[in-house]
């Protein structure tokens, strides 16, 4: 008989104790769910959680820790976001690490991809404040970390794109372009590239460089046939002159007097335009562009116009 009382005793201060665990583990949990920071609860329900394992297999302990395996990873997210929105971007990378290692704990998928999106953002945010700081290493670092995490963000490629240009690496500039312009930067990247272009033979041709300035003006014209800038003909036309391509010239030029009144009404270039024309034995257009000229101010010009056109 004292046996038997020994047991129930010992089952008694049990059940007993297993009461106090479950009713410390609700008193955290209610703890947590008052807490006035999102860092402090998180870590009061990680303990709330702790506790309720330890409870075991009792019915509303298991309905706790099920719950609570919703709550941490939501919570864990959330204390990322406050650190986004702050704009602390290298405290945001440490809480988003730690709540990917929360959602995988606990099978939380959803958030999971949350955070992988909040860690393109968070990268990308954190490129941005580099490159306004002219900090273009640590900003490439972060947009190459971006867009690992979400390939499809057209601003992320785009920025990186723009650096990958800067550095000279043309070829892979050009892929983190193509994802850009496959989603939303279609325009930008058309402009980037034209510039790059355009820049880029103004430069071989202040070099006289010509032969390369040219492929580099047709290469900006591929990307956009009907730039903003009428100048590149222009441009184009007087490296077809220093190489003695007065057809290709022409062609230049008349395309610039097309797009461009000042030139248009240019004496000069009409006068180049006719000269390549006769050169060209081209009648019709130097007859066209002689007739321009038959009323120019310049005497010279005029008197060559009209003994074309006598």
């Amino acid at each position: 008989m004292k046996k038997f009382l020994v047991v129930f005793a010992s089952l008694g201060l049990a059940l007993s104790a297993m009461a106090q665990d479950f009713n410390e583990a609700v008193e955290t949990f209610n703890q947590a769910a008052q807490a006035e920071s999102k860092a402090e609860a998180l870590n009061l329900f990680k303990q709330a959680y702790t506790q309720f394992v330890a409870c075991g297999e009792e019915a509303e302990a298991q309905a706790k820790v099920d719950e609570l395996k919703d709550i941490i990873p939501a919570y864990s997210v959330a204390v990322a976001k406050e650190s986004i929105a702050a704009k602390d971007y290298d405290a945001a990378i440490v809480a988003l690490e730690a709540a990917a290692a929360d959602c995988a704990e606990f099978g939380a998928e959803e958030k999971a991809a949350e955070v992988n999106d909040l860690f393109g953002f968070t990268y990308k945010a954190s490129a941005k404040k580099a490159l306004a700081a002219k900090d273009a290493a640590t900003a490439f670092a972060n947009l190459k970390k971006s867009v690992e995490f979400v390939p499809q963000d057209g601003e992320a490629q785009f920025l990186l794109g723009r650096l990958l240009l800067s550095s000279g690496k043309i070829d892979e500039a050009k892929a983190a372009f193509e994802i850009a312009s496959a989603n939303g930067r279609e325009a930008d990247v058309k402009k980037q590239l034209f510039n790059y272009y355009y820049n880029n033979g103004q430069k071989a041709q202040q070099a006289k460089k010509f032969a390369e300035a040219v492929e580099d003006y047709k290469a900006a014209l591929e990307i956009n046939p009907e730039p903003e800038k009428a100048a590149i003909f222009f441009k184009m036309g007087i490296s077809y002159g220093a190489l003695g391509k007065k057809a290709e010239q022409n062609e230049a030029l008349k395309k610039y007097c097309a797009l461009d009144a000042a030139a248009a009404a240019n004496d000069d270039i009409l006068l180049t335009i006719a000269q390549n024309a006769v050169a060209l034995k081209d009648a019709e257009t130097a007859k066209e562009f002689y007739g321009k000229l038959a009323s120019s101010k310049n005497e010279a010009y005029a008197k060559e116009a009209k003994n074309y056109l006598k």
